[in-house]
């Protein structure tokens, strides 16, 4: 009995970090702006840097990523983002997201996902 409790309490976890990997994920692909009900609703457009931002721009990224899902995304806590530059995507912004995804009350698992903000703009998260 207690190997298959063990499997369910397996699959709801599994099933409750799908829904936030896809929660943060349409999170991260609205812009700043777009809500009539929240000017500030959204992240800003980071595809105006393109190539050409520079080191400075990284931290105040990192920070505003961060700010927005913590904000809006209850289940993750302790929410850090990390740039990690991939040398195969030149164009791409790429990010490491370490949270900690809250279970219950007391239950929490540390997660860490991948945030890619492609050259149009879109956001990809990945566990």
């Amino acid at each position: 009995m207690q190997q298959g409790s063990e499997r369910a309490n397996f699959e709801d976890v599994n099933e409750v970090l799908r829904s936030v990997i896809g929660y943060v994920s349409k999170l991260l692909n609205t812009r700043r702006g777009s809500s009539v009900l929240d000017e500030e609703f959204g992240i800003p457009d980071f595809t105006g840097f393109g190539v050409s931002y520079s080191r400075d721009d990284i931290p105040r990224i990192e920070k505003e990523i961060a700010r927005f899902i913590e904000r809006c995304e209850p289940r993750l806590r302790d929410v850090k983002i990390t740039y990690s530059p991939d040398p195969n995507e030149p164009f791409s912004i790429n990010f490491v997201l370490d949270a900690k995804l809250v279970l219950t009350g007391t239950d929490v698992l540390p997660v860490k996902l991948t945030t890619r903000i492609n050259p149009s703009g879109k956001v990809s998260v990945t566990d």
